[in-house]
């Protein structure tokens, strides 16, 4: 029997497999796609690791899972390290919803597989692990891209020093989300409020993209943490 999450994750992801397959399709038609082309070759393969995650979600909701989140991280590299498109960045838009829909394929797999059933405190810590690992490995890919293909920067002077700042205190909310998660959603509220500021203040902050947006998943991720603490460890 699957339950109601998991038929609604299949829907979900089945419509989702639909517009990717016609847009794949679509450009085909258009000319826009060519095996010489070895940008493509690397998208054709993303496109083929996509595919075969489709396929295991409906047998293997584990395997099915890791492969979403490979894939995710591989648009990511496409657009940082690849795409020099004026998509760029559209891209990772249009490839979000697989981030989530990857991690709760592992919830999914984790329920059941679990005896008993884990509880919901379990589950929240479980998703939450998993959400926070990969806008880790996320954010490794968007330093490096910085650091080896972008514009060189003074980190040790403002705004840019602002930069290093935040990687700190992401991952200083990283390593204290495993045992102390209150004060992790407390080093995300503050990633959030430096990030704010930087966007506010500095015309830099507005040019390096939308990261204002992407990092409400943080914000989101530090106050569910808060919430979690007083809901219930103080029970």
């Amino acid at each position: 029997m699957k339950s109601k999450s998991n038929k609604t994750l299949l829907i979900v992801t089945a419509v989702y497999a639909l517009l990717y397959l016609t847009g794949m399709i679509t450009s085909i038609f258009k000319g826009e796609f060519s095996l010489s082309n070895p940008i493509d070759n690397y998208f054709l393969i993303l496109s083929i690791i996509f595919m075969i995650g489709f396929l295991f979600s409906w047998t293997r909701k584990k395997i099915a899972g890791i492969i979403f989140l490979v894939w995710n991280a591989g648009v990511w590299i496409f657009d940082f390290y690849l795409s020099r498109s004026p998509d760029s960045g559209m891209i990772i838009v249009l490839a979000l919803p697989i981030l989530f829909i990857g991690s709760f394929f592992l919830l999914e797999w984790y329920k059941s597989s679990e005896t008993p059933k884990p509880k919901e405190q379990q589950q929240w810590k479980f998703i939450l692990r998993i959400l926070l690992v990969n806008y880790a490995i996320l954010y490794i890919i968007v330093v490096f891209s910085d650091l080896s293909i972008g514009e060189s920067i003074d980190y040790f002077n403002l705004p840019f020093i602002l930069y290093p700042l935040l990687l700190i205190l992401f991952f200083v909310g990283f390593a204290l989300s495993w045992k102390r998660e209150f004060y992790a959603g407390f080093m995300f509220l503050v990633w959030y409020l430096i990030l704010l500021f930087g966007f506010i203040t500095y015309s830099e902050f507005l040019r390096s993209g939308p990261w204002i947006i992407a990092g409400i998943v943080i914000l989101l991720q530090g106050i569910i943490y808060i919430k979690h603490h007083y809901e219930y460890r103080l029970q």
